[in-house]
């Protein structure tokens, strides 16, 4: 096993017991390539962070995942996510700093460390940056803490990446992911909602990416509308969601695969690949099964009938 990751186990098992079966089953799912990518966010996060980084951030993602549960055991109470509008979530966390950077170091580790994120990974890697060119010019949709957009730029080595999020913190974290891995003279951030991106983005993209967003939206037909926008004819968009799964910024509840394709239907997207993938592990009694979905489209440019 790589050093960096070698030294995250050491330190979930030692310190985080409970956690550590999780993050062997994550392993398990392909242990080679989870090794290869573990291991390269890893070093990207030590190089940001320096050398307390996995302890620090471990430590961000057992807190992260415990929060995650709690919020998936009131659901599965209440059958409803806590909050229903942007307003209240912007209050209670999103406006918080020191809460959204604990919060997106969390995240950084679930791309690999949930054993249905490295699936959703591989889809990444398999079904969206092998149908990019060395060249492409990309957009990041709410980046977050940087990873997907990093990997995209480390996998195509001419290529070009303009992210816009809402959250400062985020920003901040997607620069420093992308200065540790030495891409920063290829990214550009930007503090901008993605619903106010207009027509100077029109048909821009080579690939666009946009990660978990579409959930924390009150109306996820308007981001799907800004994607067909501005992706180019023939361009590749990859987008992931959640349903049925509570997080404390979740506010729109998809239960079903197919709410998702015809969101993208319903907008001018062509659905090319998709990826379901839940945990094996549930809530005792569980009536939801929460799970991630990856999307890769494109625009549609011939009507269907």
């Amino acid at each position: 096993m790589p050093p960096y990751l070698t030294r995250l186990f050491d330190y979930v098992r030692e310190r985080h017991p409970r956690s550590f079966r999780g993050i062997e089953e994550a392993r398990a799912v392909s242990p080679e390539r989870f090794d290869a990518f573990a291991e390269m966010f890893l070093a990207w996060l030590v190089a940001a962070r320096g050398e307390n980084a996995i302890a620090a951030t471990a430590d961000a993602f057992v807190r992260f995942t415990t929060d995650v549960n709690m919020a998936q055991a009131r659901y599965e109470a209440d059958g409803r996510y806590a909050h229903s509008s942007f307003a209240e979530v912007y209050a209670d966390h999103y406006s918080q700093n020191e809460t959204m950077a604990d919060y997106l170091w969390g995240i950084y580790l679930t791309n690999f460390l949930w054993a249905h994120h490295v699936q959703i990974a591989i889809f990444f890697r398999d079904c969206f940056l092998t149908g990019l060119s060395a060249e492409s010019q990309l957009v990041e949709i709410a980046p977050g803490h940087g990873g997907w957009g990093a990997w995209a730029l480390s996998v195509l080595p001419e290529a070009r990446l303009t992210g816009f999020d809402i959250s400062p913190s985020s920003i901040e974290i997607a620069g420093s992911i992308c200065c540790a891995a030495g891409l920063e003279k290829r990214a550009t951030y930007e503090v901008r909602n993605v619903l106010d991106l207009q027509d100077g983005l029109s048909a821009s993209a080579d690939g666009l990416i946009c990660s978990f967003l579409v959930e924390h939206l009150e109306r996820p037909e308007q981001l799907f509308a800004v994607i067909q926008r501005i992706l180019k004819p023939q361009g590749l968009g990859f987008v992931t969601a959640a349903l049925t799964a509570a997080q404390v910024d979740h506010i729109y509840e998809f239960r079903f695969e197919s709410e998702l394709v015809r969101l993208c239907e319903g907008n001018g997207l062509r659905v090319l690949s998709t990826l379901s993938a839940g945990p094996k592990r549930l809530l005792p009694r569980a009536r939801f099964l929460p799970r991630s979905m990856g999307l890769v489209v494109q625009k549609r440019t011939h009507d269907t009938f």
